[in-house]
């Protein structure tokens, strides 16, 4: 049993892409990688937001809010970046040098995914894809209309973790497989049984993929996974509640669980 991973470099990607489905499948061939059932191809967010048009120029954020001045001030972070953070934040939950912590779309992210680096450029910002599930689907079915070909999307971006230095990636949204692996009920090696154990397969994929993305200058935005569909469970019946298996509520989080009582108010 093995997986592959194959980066896909492309060309520099701007506002004036429009089709991201034919960029992938131009891509793959300028790569000599052809398509196969069961692949996955792992799409770097900040790609999708820039041609579905979230790039916000700097030039637009006139009117700062009091609570973003004060945070930016805690955090060393220019104003006009943390009002857009406070802008896409579902809650602000506190800040630190250099970041804030943030809930959007009950996912806890830095800046609440809002961010400088391959935004396009010194004079914009670069926020999340407005509705990542609906873009995975899209180009999921864009793809199979092309190719006739049975695959994954995975949207990706990247986290940190609790007390660990460095960031990895995860799955901001899936489409046509169900990104959970549920292990509950079953036995260990010793017969133990499993009462609360799930594998974020999609997180875990995601991971093997941003060795090869990189965070900087790599333009690899895309990924294809190959090797995957005897472990996972490929359906395209159901995007949104596949999506949602990702989730928990933050009060049975084990990190945020025992600090949600000190959350703050929401800011939009």
């Amino acid at each position: 049993m093995k997986i592959e991973f194959f980066g896909i470099q492309t060309k520099l990607i701007d506002s004036s892409d429009k089709n991201i489905a034919e960029l992938i499948l131009d891509s793959l061939l300028e790569n000599d990688i052809q398509i196969q059932d069961g692949d996955i191809i792992i799409i770097a967010s900040k790609i999708i937001s820039i041609i579905e048009g979230n790039q916000i120029p700097l030039s637009e954020i006139t009117q700062i809010r009091e609570e973003a001045n004060i945070t930016a001030e805690k955090s060393n972070l220019d104003p006009c970046f943390v009002e857009v953070v406070f802008r896409e934040a579902d809650e602000i939950i506190g800040a630190v040098p250099g970041a804030i912590l943030a809930l959007k779309n009950n996912i806890i992210q830095a800046n609440a995914g809002a961010d400088r680096s391959n935004s396009g450029g010194d004079k914009f910002l670069i926020v999340l894809p407005e509705d990542p599930s609906q873009s995975a689907d899209r180009i999921r079915q864009s793809i199979y209309s092309e190719t006739n070909k049975k695959i994954g999307i995975i949207i990706a971006d990247s986290k940190t973790h609790p007390l660990r230095r460095g960031t990895s990636g995860f799955a901001l949204a899936v489409s046509g497989f169900v990104p959970i692996i549920d292990d509950r009920g079953s036995s260990d090696l010793y017969g133990h049984k499993m009462v609360i154990t799930t594998r974020a397969i999609a997180d875990n994929i995601v991971c093997g993929a941003e060795i090869l993305m990189g965070e900087s200058n790599q333009r690899i935005p895309l990924v294809l996974a190959r090797g995957c569909k005897d472990m996972i469970t490929f359906d395209d019946s159901d995007t949104e509640s596949h999506n949602e298996l990702m989730k928990i509520s933050p009060e049975y989080c084990l990190y945020m669980g025992p600090l949600w009582h000190n959350r703050k108010t929401k800011m939009k």
